[in-house]
């Protein structure tokens, strides 16, 4: 924590105060024959847990196929692959946190606001897991590159090509398929094998695309948990002492908490309104949204 008075003058002061944490952690060791503790778990693979050798609070569920190289691999139906097995997709710890308080005066005048930051981190959305298969967020009626709905009809013209009108997704991938041992073998569009990534040409239907993003990999539902928020604002004005009498330190406030946030990787939800019983962290949605809340306050000394 740092506190600084950056102006001090007869009848006006500024204070600042800032205050920053980082943790970095590693589970060293669970209960005897123990490497991996599940603490909290959302639909369809996807869990946190504290698993040795790993960070607290890694989210493991399903993932992207991808090659050598980072790509991410489609089916020559244009879908995405993802993995049969889980393995780590995010992690609930914040980089850091910090919070920056600046407070004013000038004479009886007093006024403060509070930001708030969090950087790093991720959490399993089930609001946008659900929102998009349900069709009932924005993104399901996305405009495509096309400039056309996606829920519009997938349309071809004669020659195999996709007409201007055409509605779907055209996913970013290349097509392939994964081998036996684990390697991933490249295809054409036609499926047969190709010794060169070919990228993806083959549109889906734009209920497909939300229905997959329920049904297939686990990743598409992580999001940053970033976010800045006016956490807290307050104004006030104290009674001179020769107008008040026998009652002394006459302060008249108003206040707001939880005014603005921005930053927020996914813009339907607060990235802090996340399950946060016990050990479980990271996994958001079925909770109450989160409230701006205001006040006034009087307070006196006799």
């Amino acid at each position: 924590m740092l506190n600084l008075v950056p102006i001090k003058m007869k009848d006006f002061v500024w204070n600042m105060s800032i205050n920053y944490s980082h943790n970095e952690n590693k589970v060293v060791s669970l209960a005897k024959g123990v490497s991996n503790l599940e603490l909290g778990v959302a639909p369809f693979n996807a869990t946190v847990n504290a698993m040795v050798g790993k960070s607290y609070g890694t989210i493991f569920g399903t993932d992207f196929i991808k090659d050598a190289n980072g790509n991410i691999i489609v089916g020559t139906n244009g879908r995405y692959l993802a993995t049969t097995t889980v393995k780590p997709i995010g992690n609930v710890m914040p980089k850091y946190n910090m919070g920056i308080n600046n407070s004013f005066s000038y004479k009886g005048i007093d006024f403060s606001f509070l930001i708030d930051v969090q950087h790093g981190g991720q959490l399993f959305s089930t609001t946008y897991m659900w929102g998009m298969y349900s069709g009932i967020l924005k993104e399901s009626a996305a405009t495509n590159e096309l400039g056309n709905n996606i829920r519009d009809a997938v349309v071809k013209n004669e020659d195999g090509t996709y007409a201007s009108t055409s509605g779907g997704v055209l996913l970013e991938g290349y097509y392939g398929k994964v081998n036996t041992d684990g390697t991933v073998q490249y295809l054409n569009a036609d499926g047969t094998n190709s010794d060169v990534p070919v990228k993806n040409t083959t549109r889906i239907g734009g209920q497909r695309y939300c229905w997959d993003v329920y049904g297939r990999a686990q990743k598409q539902n992580i999001f940053s948990s970033d976010y800045i928020k006016l956490r807290e604002i307050r104004i006030g004005y104290t009674i001179p002492s020769k107008y008040t009498g026998m009652i002394k330190n006459i302060r008249i406030s108003a206040f707001g908490r939880n005014l603005a946030i921005w930053g927020q990787d996914l813009k339907h939800i607060d990235p802090e309104n996340t399950t946060s019983s016990g050990n479980i962290q990271g996994i958001e949605g079925g909770a109450l949204p989160s409230l701006r809340t205001f006040g006034l306050n009087l307070t006196f000394e006799f």
